[in-house]
């Protein structure tokens, strides 16, 4: 992480959110497609599924990379500083993944 520029390093610290965002844009299309279109709410269902897995897997590669880079980073406490800060956002944008989550999976689409 040491030897980024700015505009990477900004970048990398908003990737977490970054990535519960195209995760909240992505099901809420697809519910509202579904809904509007009238197509199948299991195949919906299956997708947005789909979907939040995807994006759990996006969260966990960017928290494994942020801890691999505060093991590595020495007596460079910005980087250490950087690398936690984006595993602290992780674990706050899976909360908020789960949060959006919740009304997808617990109440029927389209009502």
């Amino acid at each position: 992480m040491s030897g980024l520029s700015r505009p990477r390093r900004l970048l990398w610290i908003a990737s977490p959110f970054l990535a519960w965002g195209l995760h909240f844009f992505a099901v809420y299309a697809l519910q509202g497609l579904v809904c509007g279109r009238g197509w199948n709410v299991a195949a919906a269902w299956w997708g947005m599924g789909a979907l939040t897995v995807a994006a759990f897997c996006a969260l966990a590669w960017i928290a494994v990379r942020a801890r691999r880079a505060a093991r590595g980073a020495g007596e460079d406490a910005g980087r250490r500083f950087t690398a936690r800060l984006v595993a602290m956002l992780c674990a706050l944008a899976l909360v908020a993944m789960v949060f959006t989550m919740l009304p997808v999976a617990l109440l029927h689409p389209c009502e």
